[in-house]
């Protein structure tokens, strides 16, 4: 695994956990574990975008046009995923709605700032 996806995983391990631990001191139990199931859907989002880019850069045989369709299906898969993910935490097992976001939001921030910090070293 890259390296840069090991950073990205521990700095969402580290504020979904500190996240979790405010809604804990805050709120109950169940708050702090939707805030984390949250951060763990956003964390295997990461690793899918991942495993998609890495397929890509081997991938230098495609086409423009395969490589934009290998990316669309990437977005799709992701967007699905992430979809479902949701739809377990709130419909089957009753997570809290607004821990369960919060959770996710915070993760995908640490994906949008880690995104920023890597165009700024280009």
């Amino acid at each position: 695994m890259d390296t840069g996806i090991r950073r990205l995983l521990l700095y969402q391990a580290i504020l979904v956990a500190a996240t979790s631990a405010g809604f804990l001191a805050i709120f109950d139990t169940f708050s702090a574990v939707s805030a984390g199931f949250g951060g763990c859907i956003a964390a295997v989002n990461a690793l899918l975008l991942a495993r998609c880019s890495r397929r890509d850069a081997r991938a230098v045989q495609r086409t423009p046009q395969q490589s934009l369709a290998a990316g669309y299906i990437c977005v799709v898969q992701r967007f699905l995923l992430v979809a479902l993910c949701f739809a377990f935490g709130l419909g089957v097992l009753k997570l809290e709605a607004l821990a369960l976001l919060t959770g996710f939001m915070i993760s995908q921030l640490v994906m949008i700032f880690n995104g920023i910090k890597q165009l700024e070293q280009k």
